[in-house]
């Protein structure tokens, strides 16, 4: 099974990316959030794979954190919920949004998705209430929507500069977190200075 693909943007349509991996290519679908992040980059791109095997085709589903890749998982475990269900649902909620409704059994947030009504939205609350309370997911919540996108954005950045998600994730929490005003263009650096340092690797 193919977990993560790290290759070049050959072709970018409207619901997924042709990605050249060592001259390999593979049509990866994503959610219009991820791919609006990295349609015109001409650098290396990692993408965290969810791979779907059926009778007469493999379709891949491309996330950029590790985080996004398991929710995925797990909305295709509920009954009535397809690949292109679940990428609607990670385009229009955030993440964090997610985790949250679905520990607090608030089902109204999955209404704002077209096609999902009470009775799909209240069965991914049930379905997956005690699956997410086992897990421990790293979604730091962000004062507000400048610093959520922040945060999303320099993990992307980093994680394409070939750094672990989790030194990643923790790197642009502390970043984002010490210099809220910023944009994402000064946090890079200053991202960088800091994973130079001994300690931190």
């Amino acid at each position: 099974m193919i977990v993560k693909l790290k290759g070049f943007i050959e072709f970018c349509g409207e619901d997924y990316i042709d990605l050249d991996v060592k001259g390999v290519v593979f049509r990866v679908f994503l959610s219009n959030k991820n791919i609006n992040k990295i349609s015109n980059s001409e650098s290396l791109i990692n993408l965290f794979v969810y791979e779907v095997i059926k009778e007469n085709e493999r379709l891949f589903f491309g996330f950029n954190k590790y985080e996004e890749r398991e929710i995925f998982s797990d909305l295709l475990c509920v009954q009535g919920v397809g690949g292109k269900m679940a990428l609607n649902i990670m385009t229009k909620i955030e993440l964090d949004e997610i985790v949250e409704s679905i520990n607090n059994e608030n089902s109204k947030t999955f209404l704002s998705v077209s096609g999902v009504g009470n009775k799909l939205a209240n069965r991914i609350i049930n379905e997956l209430k005690e699956k997410i309370r086992k897990k421990s997911f790293n979604v730091p919540k962000a004062n507000n929507s400048i610093e959520k996108n922040n945060y999303n954005d320099l993990v992307s950045c980093l994680l394409n500069l070939g750094y672990p998600i989790k030194t990643c994730e923790i790197t642009a929490e502390k970043v984002v977190n010490d210099n809220k005003t910023a944009s994402l263009e000064k946090l890079i650096p200053v991202a960088l200075k800091y994973l130079s340092k001994p300690s931190v690797n």
